[in-house]
């Protein structure tokens, strides 16, 4: 696509975290190559302090931003990129947590509010969007009715519901893959359990907690969806590797392969992201030696540069492209 030349560029907003430059640094390039001038926020350095931000509101010069020393008129942003602009525990020295939650939370609330002041159409995925999106059973509840497969779930206080009502072998999960141990915030990766007292934690309370069926797995796969491109990854691992394969991930247990994913899932995968109003998902799923596919989660927010140094996919590319198609919408 030819660059353009106006007088003056307009203005693509990257909302994101230092943390996730490696994601963002190339699809700004491209845009900036292309005639656009990108508006990188960090949120995390906004935060600790580092990068000056200031909001004035009055009764007649109505919304006023300055970030990094400059101007950020939010009216003037023609796309927009959520990526990841949350902030945890940035303050390293901070021993109590709890306190660090709360900064952390209305830190959190006033950014959201400047994400509200960019209409909505302008976002490649609109952080209210991605936010309802991210509630896992919301998404077992959707993809079902769409017409996947999805794994017995149960969400419980009591044990005894867990044992009565899913297999011998199951999984548990978090609704967010983090959780502070040890006074630390650590990823919470799928766990394997037995599904008898003797194995489980009973000890403690199962909720809050997915707990599912443990699905055999022949391979799994994460389809990511940008605008109307698909890059399907079919994910190998050996027996050693079959709890989660993120773990293992740079390991000679797990191979990554470009291969096709069945056309029909694949239609349903589109049909997930118009219901819920995104352009881009990261959605992951298992097929058992049956051929059978079965839906795990779609991330409105999921990583995939590690499918651009695997397979070679160019989804940076593929950002870029959508983020310029939303600006000349709006322009």
């Amino acid at each position: 696509m030819s660059s353009i030349k106006p007088s003056v560029a307009p203005k693509i907003l990257i909302a994101t975290s230092s943390l996730d430059e490696l994601n963002c640094a190339p699809v700004a390039e491209l845009l900036r190559n292309r005639g656009y001038d990108v508006i990188i926020y960090r949120a995390d350095k906004v935060a600790d302090g580092s990068v000056p931000l200031a909001v004035k509101i009055g009764r007649e010069a109505g919304l006023h931003v300055s970030y990094d020393g400059s101007e950020l008129r939010m009216d003037s942003i023609v796309a927009a990129w959520y990526r990841r602009p949350a902030m945890f525990a940035r303050e390293q020295n901070q021993d109590n947590k709890v306190r660090q939650l709360g900064l952390d939370n209305e830190r959190n609330m006033i950014q959201y509010s400047l994400w509200n002041a960019v209409p909505e159409k302008r976002w490649l995925n609109p952080p209210q969007r991605i936010s309802h999106a991210d509630h896992k059973l919301t998404q077992l509840v959707l993809a079902s009715e769409l017409g996947f497969n999805v794994p017995e779930t149960v969400v419980t206080n009591k044990w005894d519901f867990i044992r009565d009502n899913l297999p011998d072998r199951i999984v548990f999960k978090t609704s967010y893959g983090f959780m502070y141990s040890q006074d630390k915030l650590k990823v919470f990766y799928t766990t394997l359990f037995a599904n008898d007292p003797a194995h489980l934690p009973i000890s403690s309370n199962p909720f809050p907690g997915f707990w599912q069926s443990n699905l055999t797995k022949a391979r799994e796969w994460r389809i990511t969806i940008v605008g109307d491109q698909t890059f399907d990854a079919a994910i190998y691992t050996d027996e050693a590797a079959k709890d989660d394969w993120r773990i293992h991930q740079d390991k000679p247990t797990v191979q990554f392969k470009r291969e096709t994913f069945p056309n029909d899932q694949k239609i349903l995968c589109f049909k997930y992201l118009e219901k819920l109003g995104l352009k881009f998902g990261a959605f992951d799923f298992i097929e058992n030696p049956d051929g059978i596919v079965t839906f795990l989660e779609c991330n409105a927010n999921g990583q995939y540069g590690w499918l651009e140094h695997e397979l070679g996919y160019s989804i940076s590319s593929a950002i870029a492209d959508e983020l310029i198609k939303i600006s000349r919408e709006n322009s």
